[in-house]
């Protein structure tokens, strides 16, 4: 008996050579203030269509700024669902809850690191870090409506022209993070989804699309002919909610 006890704890032990397999799934990530705003700036927030009489940029949700005052290109672009906040109280809130959502973004354990082309990627729930995050043609994320998908890149984000980030599986752009060390680029045509928090600036190039947030805490949001829509019917998450430990779920590096 003791013998055959044994080897079901040796056959056990080889099929979880992990020792963090029992680790935890993610929550999404608290936003607090900054949770009403489709575009936040640090600095300015600036619509500058490039192609005459092309489409005038729509966001929907809050647009803002601080601690700098400028917001250029409002009309012709226009905010639906939202208002318009220049250094006002909101605004400064909604940035000192951004610093604290960045914070618990970049903080999370990555569920695989050195990534770089995210290109013909089909990814399930979790973390993905990087330097330099690229993407040229389809980001697929499988996952449920609660799925968490965080992605921390300690240089750049550049999703290049008509790329897309596509959900499957009931994936919710509610709970797609993009925690960005410098500054992100979303290029023409390009059609992505989630919160983007740049602790730089961000640049929406003409046409392009953004199914989530534009959050850049201290350089400019820079927005050409796009549509900018907020998610809605989010589930509300406390801003620096920690991961909720769920058994059986293992990480891993590399």
């Amino acid at each position: 008996m003791l013998v055959t006890l044994g080897l079901v704890v040796s056959v056990s032990l080889t099929a979880l050579p992990d020792s963090r397999a029992a680790l935890a799934a993610e929550s999404p990530v608290g936003l607090g203030n900054a949770g009403s705003f489709a575009v936040l700036g640090g600095k300015t927030v600036t619509n500058a269509p490039t192609v005459i009489n092309n489409a005038n940029t729509t966001v929907s949700g809050d647009l803002g700024v601080s601690p700098g005052s400028a917001v250029t290109g409002f009309p012709p672009g226009i905010v639906t669902n939202g208002a318009i906040h220049k250094t006002d109280a909101l605004a400064a809130l909604a940035q000192k809850d951004l610093t604290t959502a960045y914070d618990d973004a970049a903080s999370r354990t990555p569920t695989q690191s050195g990534l770089v082309a995210l290109d013909g990627k089909t990814l399930v729930p979790g973390v993905y870090s990087g330097g330099a995050l690229s993407l040229s043609g389809t980001l697929t994320l499988n996952g449920s409506a609660t799925s968490v998908f965080i992605f921390q890149a300690t240089s750049t984000i550049n999703a290049g022209t008509g790329s897309k980030v596509l959900l499957i599986g009931g994936a919710s752009p509610c709970n797609v993070f993009w925690q960005v060390a410098t500054s992100a680029n979303i290029d023409t045509g390009a059609a992505f989804v989630g919160t983007v928090m740049a602790l730089e600036s961000i640049s929406a190039k003409t046409g392009a699309t953004v199914s989530g947030r534009l959050l850049a805490r201290n350089g400019a949001v820079t927005l050409d002919s796009n549509v900018i829509t907020r998610p809605t019917a989010c589930a509300v998450a406390s801003v620096g909610t920690p991961a909720t430990p769920v058994p059986g779920r293992a990480r891993f590096t590399g």
